[in-house]
């Protein structure tokens, strides 16, 4: 029987990450390499966790998951992720502290068209969640225009008028760790606390900016691209 340290998992995991991340197919032999681990052993996790042969977005969003699980940074494994795959990986992440998520919603107001990267709904708490992939802070100017489309997105947002009381919180999801948390009533949550902050923001949400309306989540359903309610890399 095979055994391997968290440790060694943890390097594995990154360093798959880091050469898929440059479009290539790396061999067990390369990846025990560059992530010094035996190839028996990098062979075997591959294996055991289904990485193993062509590289796929499922695969690597599957490989952060593991990672972030085994306690690794955030961070660390996010700057190798596609902006796709990171918005994929924070939907994970939210679904896991028990939101349905709503990816890609889509709402024209004012003969305008509004996107929202994440829309994540639990409990009458209705998060707007910008996934922005940068690896460092922007500029306050940059962070004026991150709020002001925020207000326009929630504005369109609350035209989806229906039945369901809710909190809307909006938070900007980051690749760093901010100078500040919470910028002009804004939550600025580095992936790598986000199971912390959901825990936090239940019991603290009316002190940060939030909007109440009623929310038809039918309606929010219909104008999304899709709706997760759950894990669909427990099954890969």
């Amino acid at each position: 029987m095979i055994s391997s340290s968290k440790d060694a998992i943890v390097r594995i995991l990154t360093t798959y990450l880091k050469l898929t991340s440059k479009g290539e197919r790396p061999t067990f032999k390369k990846i025990s390499s560059e992530a010094l681990v035996g190839e028996e052993i990098t062979e075997h996790i591959l294996k055991e966790y289904r990485l193993e042969g062509e590289v796929s977005s499922n695969k690597r969003v599957k490989a952060a998951l593991t990672a972030l699980t085994l306690g690794i940074e955030g961070d660390r494994i996010a700057k190798y992720l596609h902006w796709k795959e990171f918005e994929e990986l924070s939907a994970e992440l939210l679904k896991k502290a028990g939101y349905t998520v709503y990816m890609d919603t889509r709402i024209a107001e004012d003969k305008k068209r509004y996107q929202i990267d994440l829309t994540a709904y639990n409990t009458g708490l209705l998060l707007v969640v910008d996934c922005k992939h940068w690896d460092k802070p922007p500029a306050y100017t940059q962070r004026r225009s991150i709020i002001s489309n925020q207000e326009k997105r929630i504005k369109a947002l609350m035209k989806l008028n229906g039945e369901v009381q809710v909190s809307i919180v909006p938070i900007v999801l980051t690749l760093y760790e901010p100078k500040e948390l919470i910028v002009e009533g804004y939550p600025y949550v580095p992936l790598r606390r986000i199971s912390g902050f959901i825990e936090w923001l239940h019991n603290n949400y009316p002190h940060i900016k939030s909007f109440k309306t009623r929310i038809s989540l039918e309606k929010l359903k219909s104008s999304s691209k899709r709706v997760i309610s759950k894990s669909y890399y427990d099954e890969l």
